[in-house]
């Protein structure tokens, strides 16, 4: 499939990217698919697969993040946000915290009787969700799926943290409740004390992410993936969009300007990179704000302010607390001593099993 035409092409390789191409491919073995992603593959790679490594991962020296800067406000006291996202086959699935939350059921609803969008209520949803996944804890549960290529799991044993975490929230006696699930859909997982699930196969000790469960799972012989391609812009026959530009990122970013490359597609261009990546492809395509576009010496194509606004996001915040005595942690983990990592490397190398197999966030109040 050398050929630069193709059916439909994915302006980015991220987790929505992984879970469309590959159903498509499933779907229609006549179509041919390709995934342009700016990133590199992931598949069975230590750093992605094993869980434990989700730390370092922010901290490494590998190019699988993006550092997205935004401009400071007066309510961060003029400091601005550094805002990270995947940059991988896979997106932020291949390495992010693994934290499984799901939206309360009325969220849906509002998409459809407040935004007015037919079929995007939680009747419709829920049942996609419950598709994607196999919740290992209890497979037959109503709110969840039994059959989906994403493992749903809890914490394996030997990691009590979260336990003691959510002992102490109990003890405060206030008005939240207890639950052993926080994401079946239900009044009493609001405001309440309970384990986190996560991404994580709890018979291999696995990273469950969108790249193995969808792409890398089988052979696509009418799929490409191709990889270190960052995409430039779209390019319109009128405003129809027939392909993209991209260029050799390894190239571009070693060297500088180099010589955009152009694909057709002879039914669909999909932008799929994700909430930074997508709205500016957009507004470098003349699809944006007539302000921005002007500004940046684009040709406007489609006058379309709303790209690009309105981003919201939840911020994380790390403090330290002190722990039991007889509490397992990974802090040696996130401190880098070789010698702990080595040999819960090894441990999870092994058996799947250890605190590589877990993440070190699995008690949560919602």
């Amino acid at each position: 499939m050398s050929s630069t035409y193709y059916d439909v092409i994915f302006a980015g390789g991220g987790a929505s990217a992984c879970v469309t191409a590959g159903r498509l491919a499933d779907a229609d073995p006549t179509l041919k698919i390709l995934v342009l992603e700016a990133g590199s593959h992931s598949k069975d790679l230590y750093y992605h697969v094993q869980p434990g490594r989700f730390f370092s991962n922010i901290l490494a020296q590998k190019p699988i993040l993006s550092f997205h800067v935004g401009q400071g406000g007066k309510g961060t006291g003029e400091r601005s946000h550094i805002v990270a996202s995947g940059r991988a086959v896979g997106g932020g699935s291949s390495i992010n915290f693994l934290m499984y939350t799901r939206p309360a059921a009325s969220d849906f609803d509002d998409w459809e009787s407040v935004h007015g969008n037919t079929g995007w209520g939680s009747k419709e949803i829920i049942p996609l969700l419950n598709k994607a996944e196999t919740y290992q804890p209890n497979p037959t549960h109503p709110a969840h799926g039994s059959s989906g290529p994403i493992k749903i799991s809890f914490a394996s044993a030997g990691n009590n943290v979260g336990e003691e975490m959510i002992s102490v929230g109990q003890a405060l006696k206030d008005d939240r409740g207890s639950t052993d699930d926080i994401n079946d859909f239900s009044s009493k997982s609001l405001n309440s004390w309970s384990p986190l699930q996560r991404y994580i196969d709890s018979i291999t000790g696995r990273r469950s992410d969108a790249a193995h469960g969808y792409i890398y799972n089988k052979e696509h012989p009418n799929l490409v993936v191709q990889t270190n391609s960052k995409v430039l812009r779209v390019i319109f026959d009128g405003t129809r969009a027939v392909g993209v530009e991209y260029v050799d990122d390894t190239i571009g970013r070693a060297r500088g300007a180099v010589e955009p490359i152009s694909v057709r597609a002879a039914r669909l261009v999909v932008l799929s990179s994700g909430a930074f990546g997508s709205p500016a492809i957009l507004e470098r395509s003349g699809v944006g704000s007539p302000e921005i576009l002007e500004k940046n010496g684009v040709e406007q194509l489609v006058n379309l302010p709303g790209v690009g606004k309105n981003y919201m996001d939840h911020n994380a915040i790390f403090t330290s607390y002190l722990a039991s005595e007889n509490a397992t942690t990974m802090d040696l983990v996130f401190r880098g001593n070789e010698n702990e990592v080595q040999t819960l490397a090894d441990q999870w190398t092994k058996e799947g099993k250890g605190l590589f197999a877990n993440k070190d966030v699995d008690g949560i109040q919602d």
